[in-house]
């Protein structure tokens, strides 16, 4: 008996890893850029964690672009704690790594996938500031950082339970959508995390439910990313979706010049 618990038990895990895919940003190969989504900054004050809502499931993919050096030193890896090294999250979130030991190997992309529903415990609306606690392992050693650093911030938008945006019909095809700069004067990018191939149409609403663009998008299994020129619209909300004949993702965008 016990030992048919203890199958069932890694059964259960194992489907829970597997079902749980973390979405590597491929674009920040070869760039300056270690973190995706980027962070808040003074200079750049953009909320670009996907939005969490109170009762709803929620996953934000993370990925460290690990450099070959750092501080002139060679760098071996990166390495997170398995359990409580991501802080602030919401109570009902958690996260696993890709690959699960949390080390990321230097000039490879490491990849968090924090994911989880958060319960009625959490005080909503809420600004949680996340961090992320590394160690950078070097020839000479190790050395424990803070992400994001300086006066970056991780700030996760946790919402009540009539919060709609995050909303998915797409039965998980579709990891992570949202749109940076938001708020934006004229010209905004869509990044769509998708888990397969295939094609969608993108169309933006008014608030009076007026379709105001539409075209036909092609995604590719990864990170996507496309720009949208809304320099002909008045400032205000819009409803922009991605939809293919199984369902939708709807998301909102504010134009303020």
């Amino acid at each position: 008996m016990k030992k048919t618990l203890l199958l069932l038990l890694c059964l259960l895990t194992g489907m829970a890893y597997l079902n749980a895919q973390c979405m590597r940003d491929s674009s920040i190969i070869g760039t300056d850029t270690l973190l995706s989504p980027e962070t808040w900054t003074l200079t750049a004050p953009n909320y670009n964690l996907a939005l969490a809502c109170i009762g709803k499931p929620y996953t934000q993919s993370v990925t460290f672009n690990v450099p070959a050096e750092y501080l002139g030193f060679p760098l071996t890896s990166v390495n997170i704690a398995t359990t409580g090294a991501v802080t602030n999250l919401p109570a009902g979130v958690s996260y696993v790594c890709d690959p699960p030991s949390c080390t990321f190997l230097s000039n490879t992309l490491g990849c968090v996938l924090i994911s989880g529903t958060p319960d009625a415990s959490n005080a909503a609306p809420d600004t949680l500031d996340l961090g992320i606690s590394v160690n950078v392992n070097t020839a000479l050693g190790s050395l424990p950082l803070e992400f994001p650093l300086g006066d970056q911030h991780y700030y996760l938008i946790l919402q009540t339970a009539a919060c709609q945006v995050n909303t998915n019909d797409l039965n998980g095809h579709l990891a992570s959508v949202r749109n940076v700069p938001n708020p934006f004067s004229s010209l905004t990018q869509i990044e769509v995390g998708s888990y397969l191939a295939g094609d969608f149409r993108f169309e933006v609403f008014d608030m009076l439910g007026q379709r105001v663009y539409a075209e036909p998008i092609r995604l590719e299994e990864g990170i996507n990313k496309f720009s949208f020129d809304a320099g002909y619209l008045a400032n205000g909300n819009y409803i922009y979706t991605i939809s293919n004949a199984e369902g939708k993702v709807s998301r909102l965008m504010a134009i303020a010049r």
